[in-house]
């Protein structure tokens, strides 16, 4: 039930609400700061990301492992590779490809989280337990300006100054109660100075760099948690 209640609000963000940099606040979030109100989180400004609710009081002095929910992906609604086209470029996406993009971000949302909280010593687990700090994420509003250039037909190259873009929406909760203590939500574009030849290992380093610098915000707050206690 938690999972579909995180799905429920990256859709609901899908649709209504709209992020604008990535470190200004986002427009049209009244219904979701009623939502965490409700449920107990109060909004706090950062400089981390756009959006950030905790719960007051809540810390995570007391969590030393993490474990990971299955990560839900899901596209912008108005991303149609088969509908971009540049001369004789033009992507063949089928639901094969589709899911293959999002298995491959959720599985990389995963490992960079793993090895990042790792660097403060906090290990990654598979079960529950009373030191174990639940994470439930979804990527949404994923946008791949150019998705894999092998589905190209013919030998084109295909270069960009911006690989796309995604948004995170991640809940913390305690693993043990399944209590609420934090939620946030953060849009990130990845983009280049200069043109840069787009493939797909390219928009996967793109994809694990956004990644890590989230889970970079998220060790921090557990360093500083720790170094309060």
């Amino acid at each position: 039930m938690q999972s579909l209640h995180l799905q429920s609000i990256a859709l609901a963000l899908l649709a209504a609400v709209s992020l604008s940099a990535c470190q200004s606040t986002p427009k049209g979030t009244d219904s979701l700061d009623e939502l965490s109100t409700s449920e107990g989180l109060a909004r706090v400004e950062s400089k981390q990301v756009a959006l950030l609710y905790v719960r007051p009081q809540a810390s995570l002095a007391g969590y030393s492992k993490f474990l990971i929910k299955p990560v839900e992906v899901q596209f912008a609604k108005h991303w149609n590779p088969e509908s971009q086209s540049s001369g004789s470029v033009l992507y063949r996406m089928g639901d094969v490809d589709r899911e293959k993009i999002k298995s491959e971000l959720g599985d990389a949302f995963v490992d960079v989280f793993k090895q990042e909280m790792a660097k403060g010593g906090y290990a990654l687990v598979t079960d529950p337990g009373e030191d174990v700090l639940e994470i439930q994420a979804a990527l949404v509003n994923l946008y791949i300006n150019a998705p894999d250039p092998s589905q190209v037909a013919g030998q084109t190259r295909v270069y960009t100054t911006d690989a796309g873009e995604m948004t995170l929406v991640m809940q913390l909760h305690d693993s043990v109660t399944g209590q609420l203590l934090a939620r946030t939500v953060d849009r990130q574009a990845a983009s280049h100075q200069f043109w840069n030849w787009t493939t797909s290992v390219s928009n996967t380093a793109d994809a694990r760099r956004i990644i890590d610098g989230w889970a970079t915000s998220l060790r921090k707050a557990f360093d500083a948690a720790r170094s309060t206690t």
